[in-house]
């Protein structure tokens, strides 16, 4: 089958993090994704641990209102002047949201202690600058249901935070040194020694043995902040290749690269889009942005 336009296409490419953000900070046009607080949406509890997981369900709308004392009130309502988009608070004292634990369990949290998980639809591209963000977002999208294939282990930092979060998770690196050292380090990890793009089918049957396993199905990319964004973009070129048409398609890629960010910031809109629709697959990989 020939495939002509840019990788995951029908997926919503977004600008998650600019060069001149903070490290561990998103693109205000993107962050707002992250605090769409409503009724049902799944949450993320930070545990001031990247190895500590915690998910709940939103069950009820911000609870600024029950047993608050006068001053208290007026401090609350305070927190709603400004304009906001739907579903995200705002204000310097947000309040606390009732999230679902479990069946049994139940309890009031800071609004400042929650990300919202990104729904499964629409899939998305996400393109962040540094690493201490994408680890954010390893530590807060990755759930005890979903299967994670992280392209570029390196030394296995991020595949150690994505095993203590989702239910399986295969990391691969084509250095032998690096995937030996890491194995020592983190010896409750799966991690491969892999070149993708000399064994494509190897690759194609991890990713199989993940989709098969879980009900969600995500990807890391980071082989190297500092590459060009012509070589990430080649990685994922062979990942869309490989993973197209198969019954449970990633819902979610991350990537991490310097110049692809700074290129994303420059060309997106108002919400952080990116449109590459219009792109032709050659042109896609001969993009070099460094």
């Amino acid at each position: 089958m020939s495939i002509s336009g840019p990788p995951f296409s029908q997926y919503l490419w977004q600008c998650a993090q600019s060069p001149e953000e903070k490290p561990g900070t998103f693109f205000p046009d993107w962050a707002y994704n992250l605090k769409a607080f409503i009724p049902g949406a799944i949450v993320a509890v930070d545990k001031r641990s990247n190895l500590k997981h915690c998910h709940a369900t939103v069950v009820t709308d911000i609870s600024l209102c029950c047993g608050l004392g006068e001053d208290e009130l007026c401090k609350a309502l305070s927190t709603f002047k400004h304009p906001r988009r739907e579903g995200e608070w705002m204000g310097d004292d947000p309040g606390r949201l009732l999230l679902e634990f479990s069946e049994a369990v139940r309890g009031y949290i800071s609004v400042s202690r929650l990300t919202r998980v990104l729904p499964c639809s629409p899939a998305r591209v996400l393109i962040v600058n540094e690493t201490v963000s994408y680890r954010r977002l390893a530590k807060t999208q990755v759930g005890k249901v979903d299967g994670v294939l992280e392209i570029g282990s390196s030394f296995g930092e991020c595949t150690q935070i994505l095993t203590k979060h989702a239910a399986a998770v295969i990391g691969i690196d084509n250095s032998q040194e690096l995937v030996e050292e890491s194995r020592r380090r983190y010896p409750f990890c799966r991690i491969e020694l892999l070149n993708c793009f000399q064994d494509p089918l190897q690759l194609q049957r991890l990713c199989s043995q993940l989709q098969d396993r879980c009900e969600n199905f995500k990807i890391f990319v980071d082989i190297g902040g500092e590459r060009s964004s012509t070589a990430v973009c080649r990685i994922l070129v062979l990942l869309d290749e490989v993973v197209r048409g198969s019954l449970c398609a990633p819902c979610l890629v991350v990537v991490k690269c310097k110049s692809l960010s700074a290129a994303a910031a420059a060309s997106c809109d108002e919400r952080a889009t990116i449109c590459i629709l219009g792109l032709k697959r050659q042109t896609f990989l001969l993009i070099t942005l460094c």
